[in-house]
């Protein structure tokens, strides 16, 4: 039962005035710390010092985020949508910084018995000066879907990600991601999601994040995310954001210990009730 009820609400989730992708989206995803600032993470950023925040983790973070880091991490996440474990979502991912940039790699998983999603990505980032002081990053994300549906068979394909990060002032940032750029399908005529996100990131202090982006669906509405992250105590975050298209509420905290940092997140959406998530960060 529980099965097709958790089918039946991707199935909502997904509905709109144009026909559903041949995946649940599900993968959009990247890590409590996203989720609790309402996915406003496009051009999240990582500090530096005593009040240092990890960039947004996950295999869904902008393929450009990779290229800030200074030191490896390794993430983990879990979601469950609406209480049902028919739509529970997990991922891994690691990034590796290098002399040329950083490498990033991560596998994700949703669904359950009769449906299940898997998806592995592999990417590159790196900064690029080209002759200034400011530095410009850029990345690149390949990410291979593989769908599989009791009693109709399996399939997979692979898709292409782009990320960009600028920073406009030493407080204020530009992010872009766009996802499935060469369009892929695992069935004829039902593409994967193809989005874009645009986003800015505005940073009072080492104790003050406002973000903002605009997010769209090649085959939906433009939604608009914000975020709000308040840093009260060097090792305390306090976050909370909110989504339109659907409307859905977020808030959540951050524990950051160095190398160990941890985030809970819950996202509200009126009509299904709430989302719980949680992320674990570890840096080496």
């Amino acid at each position: 039962m529980h099965r097709f009820l958790g089918l039946f609400v991707v199935g909502c989730l997904m509905a709109g005035p144009a026909p559903a992708h041949g995946q649940s989206a599900y993968d959009l995803f990247g890590s409590a710390r996203s989720s609790a600032l309402g996915y406003a993470s496009t051009a999240l950023t990582t500090t530096s010092g005593v009040y240092a925040n990890p960039a947004t983790s996950g295999v869904y973070a902008n393929p450009a985020t990779p290229a800030r880091r200074s030191r490896g991490v390794s993430s983990f996440f879990v979601r469950e949508s609406f209480g049902l474990s028919a739509l529970r979502y997990g991922s891994v991912s690691s990034t590796w910084p290098i002399a040329w940039g950083s490498l990033s790699a991560g596998a994700s998983t949703f669904g359950g018995d009769g449906y299940r999603e898997v998806h592995y990505s592999l990417g590159y980032a790196r900064g690029l000066s080209f002759g200034t002081s400011r530095r410009t990053y850029v990345g690149l994300t390949g990410r291979y879907y593989h769908t599989r549906i009791d009693g109709y068979g399996a399939a997979g394909a692979m898709g292409v990600h782009l990320g960009l990060l600028l920073p406009l002032l030493s407080s204020l940032h530009l992010g872009a991601h766009a996802t499935n750029v060469n369009g892929p399908s695992l069935v004829e005529g039902e593409p994967l999601p193809q989005t874009l996100s645009v986003g800015l990131q505005y940073r009072v202090g080492d104790d003050l994040r406002v973000l903002a982006d605009v997010f769209k669906d090649r085959a939906f509405p433009s939604a608009v995310r914000g975020g709000l992250e308040v840093r009260p105590l060097s090792l305390l975050a306090l976050r909370a954001g909110v989504t339109t298209a659907p409307t859905r509420f977020t808030g959540g905290v951050g524990l950051h210990l160095d190398w160990l940092q941890a985030h809970v997140a819950a996202e509200q959406h009126a009509e299904l009730g709430w989302s719980p998530s949680v992320s674990l960060d570890i840096h080496w």
